[in-house]
């Protein structure tokens, strides 16, 4: 009797909500903003030869004592190389961190490449974030 009554009270309450005027734009909470990880360097389509340099800014959380994998992947997904991006200050923030990468590569022609950046998760959890950027491989002079 007592459940009965507590599920009625609180029908009662849910039914006595109202929902907001017609034409008034629903009320959502304000979504956390994340810092987002940049590539400063190489622009998207950088025609690059080796080592090639990377630089940006990435959230602190991106950093797992203080470095993220930077990968070079050919079109069909082999991985060309891969180095560590390394914070250049104090990674412990949600600020934006500097970071630098640098990967060396070896290819005999031009080789459309895919530069990719890596959140560090070393939980394995689901989830990890990454950023790529379309790049050029040339060859050593």
């Amino acid at each position: 009797m007592r459940i009965a009554l507590l599920s009625l009270a609180l029908a009662l309450a849910v039914g006595a909500c109202t929902p907001p005027p017609t034409g008034a734009p629903p009320q959502t909470a304000p979504a956390a903003e994340t810092p987002a990880i940049v590539i400063e360097t190489p622009m998207p389509n950088a025609r690059v030869t080796s080592p090639l340099r990377v630089e940006g800014t990435a959230p602190g959380d991106w950093f797992f004592e203080a470095v993220f994998p930077a990968q070079l992947r050919g079109a069909d997904g082999e991985l060309i190389a891969e180095a560590p991006a390394q914070a250049q200050r104090d990674w412990m923030t949600e600020a934006p961190v500097p970071y630098v990468a640098e990967l060396r590569f070896s290819v005999a022609e031009e080789t459309p490449a895919t530069l990719v950046l890596k959140e560090d998760m070393p939980s394995g959890l689901p989830g990890q974030r990454e950023i790529s950027v379309a790049v050029v491989l040339l060859p050593a002079p």
